[in-house]
């Protein structure tokens, strides 16, 4: 189990074990430019939805003397370990033994809250926040079996009550998305304690209440997430999302329906994605269900209360008892995002649901073992169980990192990349626009630009990007009516040509921008050009004098 854990987190730690100068575009290279204006002192802690890893990312890189992309990358990191590390204490948590805890950790190895479309092994908040989780749910689990153990005040609230508070508003701060499914968990635990605990006193009341943190934890909640205004906007769409599901006009999601067409253009079929992203997650997620149905059969088929009251083993059933109800309120909160405009959100919670997967489909693999019949039968079984969780590794770990085998680029950010673009801004002309190969340089701008207004940027780096052959050919051939920057780093080139297999841009174009009439090449670096690209019309003098 060391050995795996240890080779997990480094290969979940790869960025910051080959010294990357950064690692996570689009979302993540916004999260680090917040990063540096947390630590310059240029923005607040109350400035941010979700401050508690950007201020910690501060920390760590002021604490250490190290730059402030590398403490992004080992905050991460740290993050990442916490999640190897507590899979396989929550199982021993609730089941206790030692099997379970072992299946749990290779459970947990497999990395299957990945999943590269709604989160990742990335500065990204969310899937921070996802990775943050199994701390909380341990505590979770440690306090709903615990004794009440003396008369005193702290006794009475419990050790584990006021770490689960204290872990909780970590949550909040990191992504109250996140802390938002928490308090619904908590919400569900309270009244399945409240209603059934009198009816079924064998099953629920064994188990200590949650009231208290959930009181506190949903207030803390709402008067932090009320003081900005995306809440409203995004709690809106949920409400849309949510009464579209319910009067069944509802559609799939314009996230999933453009990464589904996005696959078909590079011609991946539907079964060889779900078999790359999604096969060893559903047999979690067959096995957890299977888990909650035998615990609930089991639980309610075992009348006698004499042989049960506070024991371990059903003190075990009722914390996956009260899983198996969780599932059943978050569950189609969870679709709710599936369908309407906040489908990519789904993905999101797809990888907070798994968390529960992992243990609970580990511990089902474990009450499989006593079902084989016979001494020859279990003798045969552990090779071939050995080659299944090979086979498992492989699959998962293959996807922890955007790459050509899922049709997707690499998340890898270079020095060269930062460097020249650093260039690039520093000595650019304040007026002039910029495009770029399906993305703009927005989010370089975020990283760079010092004192941004939040979630704000320069004019000229928005809406003018070019996103096929076609418009870049346009460009080229001084189509727009006004002189643009142009930058192409390598990393683009490779995504476009290798990732995405020339879906939007061709080779040949790509590599003849710099031969082109009116295009000239004013920076290069080895993996990093400018180009400036002047109109074809009466108007050209003035900008290219300007330049």
């Amino acid at each position: 189990m060391g050995l795996g854990w240890l080779t997990t987190v480094s290969i979940g730690s790869l960025p910051v074990i080959r010294s990357y100068r950064f690692y996570g575009r689009a979302d993540s290279m916004s999260h680090l430019g917040w990063a540096v204006e947390l630590l310059a002192g240029r923005m607040r802690f109350g400035d941010l939805f979700y401050p508690g890893g950007h201020s910690t990312a501060a920390l760590l890189a002021d604490t250490m003397g190290i730059p402030i992309e590398r403490g992004v990358l080992l905050f991460a990191a740290l993050y990442f370990a916490l999640y190897a590390l507590f899979i396989p204490l929550i199982a021993k948590a609730i089941f206790n033994t030692d099997r379970t805890t072992v299946i749990a950790a290779f459970s947990g190895f497999m990395v299957l809250p990945i999943n590269q479309i709604g989160n990742g092994l990335f500065f990204h908040t969310y899937s921070m926040a996802t990775f943050f989780f199994p701390v909380f749910l341990y505590a979770l689990v440690e306090h709903l079996k615990s004794s009440r153990g003396g008369d005193s005040l702290f006794d009475l609230i419990g050790r584990w009550n006021i770490l689960l508070a204290m872990l909780g508003i970590t949550l909040i701060f990191t992504h109250p998305q996140l802390a938002l499914n928490v308090v619904i968990l908590l919400g569900t635990l309270v009244v399945l304690h409240l209603l059934l605990r009198k009816r079924h006193n064998q099953f629920i009341s064994d188990l200590r209440p949650v009231y208290g943190v959930f009181v506190l934890l949903t207030l803390c909640w709402v008067a932090w997430v009320t003081q900005f205004e995306m809440v409203f906007i995004v709690g809106e769409r949920v409400l849309v999302s949510t009464s579209e599901v319910i009067l069944g006009t509802a559609q799939t999601g314009g996230s999933v329906e453009a990464q589904y067409e996005s696959a078909r253009a590079v011609e991946a079929t539907l079964p060889e994605l779900f078999v790359k992203l999604f096969l060893v997650p559903t047999v979690y997620l067959v096995l957890a269900f299977s888990m909650v149905v035998f615990t609930l059969w089991h639980q309610f088929t075992n009348t006698d209360q004499g042989t049960r009251l506070m024991d371990d083993d059903s003190l075990s059933r009722s914390v996956v008892g009260y899983f198996g109800f969780s599932g059943l309120v978050l569950g189609p909160f969870f679709l709710a995002h599936f369908m309407g405009p906040i489908s990519h959100l789904f993905f999101r919670h797809y990888g907070f649901g798994m968390m529960f997967a992992i243990v609970l489909g580990a511990a089902m693999i474990h009450h499989i073992g006593p079902l084989i019949p016979t001494r020859g039968w279990r003798r045969a079984a552990k090779p071939v169980a050995a080659v299944l969780l090979a086979v498992a590794l492989t699959l998962s770990l293959l996807t922890v990192f955007a790459s050509p085998y899922i049709y997707n680029a690499s998340h890898h950010v270079s020095d060269q990349h930062i460097d020249g673009y650093d260039t690039a801004i520093t000595y650019r002309a304040e007026d002039i626009k910029w495009s770029g190969i399906r993305n703009g340089p927005g989010r370089e701008f975020d990283v760079l630009v010092p004192g941004p207004v939040l979630y704000d940027r320069p004019d000229v780096t928005r809406g003018n990007s070019t996103y096929n052959d076609e418009e870049l050919r346009v460009l080229l051939l001084g189509g727009n009516e006004e002189a643009k920057y142009l930058p192409v780093s390598e990393a683009d080139v490779d995504r476009e040509v290798i990732a995405y297999r020339e879906v939007r841009y061709s080779t040949e174009l790509l590599g003849s921008i710099g031969s082109r009439s009116g295009v000239h090449h004013v920076q290069d670096n080895g993996e990093f050009d400018l180009y400036y690209v002047t109109p074809r019309n009466s108007e050209s003098g003035p900008a290219e004098n300007e330049a």
